[in-house]
């Protein structure tokens, strides 16, 4: 009957030499007690001619010192550790040293696993190449979108310089084309008054086209300083309905004349605003006699007064005239803009309408449609959303 130890001591071999992981048991004095095929081939040396020897002679030069230390390390503490050895010929191999005692915990020796991680390795420093490429790369496209924003921010610094040229050399030109146009007729009156100074009737006449040319410019100046004008609001609370029943009173006969009706639909519980009176007024003038020229045929006239569910007073003011062209929703609120014949706007009331309303944190929105109309919507806050920002829409019906 074969012996049973033997039998087991043959079967634990075997298994250890199926096993990938190299395997070296080195006893409390250094030397090699037991190397596994994988072993043998990791360290390219023969079982037969290690057995026996001093796990230092696998080793040369500083490489004997370290093994060394760690087997001292081991007899003293008895904790396994790890560190990596870097093979010739480029082999990576990761190796373990685990402690082995008796029942006594009294120390035996140690067993040395190796196992070949050179593909690993060779993975991972792949791996750390191409992170330090990419690495690499979105530093260089993150310097060249910097470069590109610096570029763009540059380009629109100068985009809007030129836009501000623009806006001062429209402005200056639809300046002096408003005070050109009065002052060329003033000049014929008196041309002509000069011209036949005896003719008293004459004279009077050709007198009083030029004190309206005068008149003219002197509205323009005003509503010039007006524009240019910070404004220093002397608040109060107003009442929009009493208000807006005011101006269409004041009103309501040059619209009688121009075949325009009135609807007033004007909310009984409307509360009061806090806000400069004068100018307010001067907001509702504006849209109401805007409303009047775009209705040159006569129309219909709406003015609505509700409070919407934000707590904005909310004024409608609604013609059935020619409407506002898509083309020109944006502008209309630029100053001297104006799709009016030249000889009756200026271009600057829906300009000073936007600006008083913004001085009110208000709002302003428009609704409309070539020949059918345009809808102006005012939001003015009570005392309890007067803090709310200030905001342009453009809506097309």
């Amino acid at each position: 009957m074969p012996d049973s130890s033997l039998c087991d001591r043959k079967s634990l071999i075997a298994i250890m030499d199926s096993l990938d992981v190299g395997i070296i048991f080195v006893d409390e004095n250094n030397d090699i007690i037991f190397i596994n095929k994988s072993a043998e081939k990791i360290r390219q040396m023969k079982s037969e001619e290690r057995v026996g020897t001093s796990i230092l002679d696998c080793h040369g030069g500083m490489m004997n010192n370290k093994v060394l230390e760690v087997m001292d390390n081991f007899k003293k503490d008895h904790n396994s550790t790890r560190h990596k050895l870097i093979k010739t010929q480029g082999k990576y191999f990761d190796n373990i040293y685990n402690v082995v005692k008796d029942e006594q915990s009294e120390f035996l020796g140690v067993v040395l696993l190796s196992q070949d991680v050179t593909e690993k390795k060779l993975l991972e420093e792949k791996l750390q190449k191409y992170n330090e490429e990419l690495e690499q790369k979105v530093k260089e496209r993150t310097e060249e979108i910097e470069n590109a924003y610096n570029k763009l921010q540059i380009a629109q610094q100068q985009l809007i310089q030129s836009e501000k040229m623009a806006a001062i050399g429209q402005f200056v030109a639809g300046l002096a084309h408003e005070i050109n146009n009065p002052l060329d007729g003033i000049q014929n009156c008196l041309q002509a008054i000069l011209s036949d100074i005896h003719n008293i009737e004459q004279t009077k006449n050709y007198a009083e086209l030029s004190l309206e040319g005068l008149y003219k410019i002197e509205m323009l100046v005003r509503k010039l300083l007006s524009y240019a004008r910070t404004y220093t609001l002397e608040k109060s609370e107003v009442d929009i309905n009493f208000i807006l029943k005011d101006i269409l009173s004041l009103t309501s006969l040059k619209l009688k004349n121009k075949n325009i009706s009135i609807q007033e639909e004007f909310s009984p519980d409307l509360p009061t605003i806090y806000g400069d009176h004068h100018y307010v007024e001067q907001i509702f003038v504006n849209l109401i006699l805007n409303a009047s020229d775009a209705m040159p045929q006569g129309g219909q006239l709406t003015v609505k007064t509700y409070l919407d569910k934000e707590g904005f007073v909310t004024i409608k003011v609604i013609d059935t005239g020619q409407g506002i062209p898509r083309e020109y929703l944006n502008k209309i609120f630029d100053p001297f803009f104006t799709t009016k014949q030249k000889s009756n706007g200026t271009g600057l009331g829906l300009y000073l309408t936007y600006s008083f309303v913004a001085q009110h944190q208000g709002k302003v929105l428009v609704k409309s449609k070539e020949g059918k109309g345009t809808e102006f919507t005012v939001l003015l806050p009570t005392n309890s959303v007067e803090e709310k920002k200030i905001e342009l829409k453009h809506v097309l019906l």
